[in-house]
């Protein structure tokens, strides 16, 4: 085993691999990331001295294990850790096509809107009618949102204070993935660091077993600059393995 120093600064790529209703998806990767920390930790504990002399110094001083911390932050985010950034869980987004006809809607007075209950609507078809069956023209009487499927009453239309219509229109279908927040706490994963020392170029991989990971940062849909995510938790040992990560300096051969 080589005992000489050196000095470490190390780069490299994350893989990680989800672990879901106890089996391993498979990894995804190489990500890249601009924190993979690991931080060991441990409790002091310290037995007081009581003898008059000394009195409140440590007679012993010894440590008990905690689990390790991990924090990962990246703004390169597969889809399983914007998931875990909005404690979620993903489900599928499946709206196939189709029409309403003879829809009764409630509209409130301009400048509120009504929610349809579909969303991708097309424009072409759509109608609208007032009481007494009056034709409501779009942009002139009512206006329309198709993509998120809301309705309202313009300034000066002919409902501008609201009141019952009916329409009917064609809407498109829209597929796609829900993340459905603040179901899940935490996901497990086992993480990977594919990376090399840049100061002598030796490969070193780091392997995280089993971690539990879980938000550390709000998510600013607004932010002026690329959303980081960050996801802080700790190691585990995993059944089968001997400690909760290992740093492997690898020597290779030609």
């Amino acid at each position: 085993m080589n005992q000489e120093p050196k000095t470490l600064h190390f780069g490299g790529s994350m893989f990680i691999n989800p672990k879901v209703d106890g089996v391993f998806t498979g990894a995804i990767g190489p990500l890249e990331v601009d924190k993979l920390e690991i931080k060991p930790d441990a409790d002091k504990r310290t037995i007081a001295s009581k003898k008059a002399e000394g009195y409140g110094n440590s007679r012993k001083t010894y440590y008990t294990g905690k689990p390790a911390l991990i924090t990962i932050a990246t703004n390169e985010v597969p889809p399983i850790l914007f998931a875990a950034a909005f404690m979620g869980e993903q489900v599928t987004i499946n709206q196939g096509a189709g029409t309403k006809a003879d829809l009764a809607v409630t509209l409130p007075a301009y400048p509120a809107w009504a929610d349809l209950p579909n969303t991708n609507l097309a424009s072409e078809g759509l109608t609208a009618t007032g009481p007494a069956a009056a034709t409501l023209a779009v942009d002139v009487d009512v206006e329309v949102n198709y993509a998120l499927g809301l309705i309202r009453a313009t300034k000066g239309g002919a409902v501008k204070a609201g009141g019952e219509i009916t329409m009917g229109y064609s809407y498109n279908a829209v597929t796609g993935t829900r993340t459905k927040g603040n179901l899940k706490p935490a996901i497990e994963a086992k993480v990977i660091l594919d990376g090399k020392n840049l100061i002598d170029g030796t490969p070193v991989k780091l392997t995280v077993p089993l971690a539990s990971l879980s938000p550390k940062n709000a998510v600013d849909f607004m932010s002026e600059k690329a959303i980081d995510i960050t996801l802080e938790g700790e190691l585990m040992i995993a059944p089968g393995e001997t400690a909760p990560f290992y740093v492997d300096e690898l020597a290779t051969t030609v």
